[in-house]
């Protein structure tokens, strides 16, 4: 008995001494607490045995920084849930397992349903409630995706006959060979046939969830997302995603292109300048100076434009309140936001997304 107690107490010596030696990282959580408002991009993800792990990760990963301000991870923007028709877990091709985080429930409880595809010659059983609930998803009139080889299984449900599909180009002849009333397609990382769309993964997952992203919840928070995972280096055909010439910042002093970054990532925050500088290792009279030489235009003004291209976005795209909006896109109130809203657009919120009603298109 005294032996035991003697380890109890060392275990917990040992316990106390590890949660000493951890450093308090407080200080980087969020400053404000997250806006009530309804998400608007719910996402269900059905891995079949084999997946890819790399595509997984990309595609979440990329959802995951888009939901919340900074990398908090929080999902307020977006939501995404791991599906299967138990909970045992479901083998990656490299060996992990993953836990499925709910059980197959009604599609439309989602706006999109993913079938995350990978080995196609493995040998682990495909359940037949895979099958089933991608069924019912497409009856039901919910957006079906498939990623990575997840539209060899679209294409085996006889769901993709005359469309085209994105496939990974050494993929292709296996397609034609066993789909041939499949149009394949493998030099575009998305396509989108009517009600479905197909991606090759790996890195054009990345592509996928800004797709998304960019249609549901905007493009500014699709733009903060690439900054943050591919910084001031970028790659090509992700970045031809953006439309603006400002957005381009490869070229740029990387302090600008790493400011610009971090006031995409804190559209929700208030905070200053000088702060964004110092991050940026330089000081705010230099930031400006280098802001109107590269854009322009002066850090404030900046970091404005963002927040009214995003509170531009959501007036038209949903149905928040203005005072939601302008939290929301780190306005210190409503009134604050209107003025800037109307100096910009020669219009108030209110009255534009009054406007987009009456003629029909929000």
């Amino acid at each position: 008995m005294a032996i035991v107690k003697y380890r109890q107490k060392a275990v917990q010596k040992t316990h106390m001494e590890n949660r000493a030696m951890r450093a308090d990282y407080s200080f980087l959580g969020p400053l404000k607490p997250p806006p009530d408002a309804i998400t608007p991009l719910r996402i269900g993800i059905i891995p079949t045995p084999d997946f890819t792990l790399m595509s997984l990760g990309c595609f979440v990963d990329c959802l995951r920084l888009s939901a919340d301000e900074r990398d908090f991870s929080r999902k307020i923007y977006c939501s995404w849930e791991l599906l299967s028709h138990d909970n045992n877990p479901v083998v990656s091709s490299c060996g992990f397992p993953v836990l499925p985080t709910k059980l197959f429930v009604d599609p439309t409880e989602y706006d999109y349903i993913v079938v995350h595809g990978g080995i196609l010659q493995s040998r682990l059983v495909f359940p037949d409630e895979l099958y089933t609930f991608i069924k019912a998803a497409v009856k039901a009139r919910v957006p079906v995706i498939g990623l990575c080889t997840g539209a060899f299984i679209l294409a085996e449900l006889g769901l993709m006959k005359g469309r085209r599909c994105a496939v990974q180009f050494a993929m292709e002849a296996a397609m034609k060979r066993v789909h041939p009333e499949v149009i394949t397609v493998t030099n575009v990382p998305i396509v989108k046939d009517g009600e479905f769309i197909t991606c090759p993964g790996g890195l054009a997952s990345i592509n996928l969830a800004m797709h998304l992203v960019a249609e549901h919840c905007g493009k500014s928070r699709a733009d903060k997302t690439l900054h943050y995972v591919l910084s001031d280096r970028g790659v090509d055909e992700m970045l031809a995603m953006r439309e603006e010439p400002e957005s381009d910042l490869r070229f740029l002093d990387a302090r600008v292109a790493n400011a610009v970054g971090l006031m995409r990532e804190r559209l929700i925050e208030t905070s200053t300048i000088a702060v964004i500088a110092q991050q940026v290792g330089t000081t705010e009279r230099e930031l400006i100076r280098l802001f109107k030489k590269h854009l322009r235009t002066t850090p404030a003004s900046y970091w404005r434009h963002l927040r009214l291209k995003a509170a531009h976005w959501m007036v038209l795209n949903n149905s928040r309140s203005i005072t939601q909006i302008a939290y929301e896109c780190g306005f210190t109130d409503s009134s604050h936001m209107i003025y800037w809203f109307k100096r910009k657009y020669d219009v108030t919120p209110a009255k534009l997304r009054s406007l987009h009603i009456q003629i029909g298109t929000l």
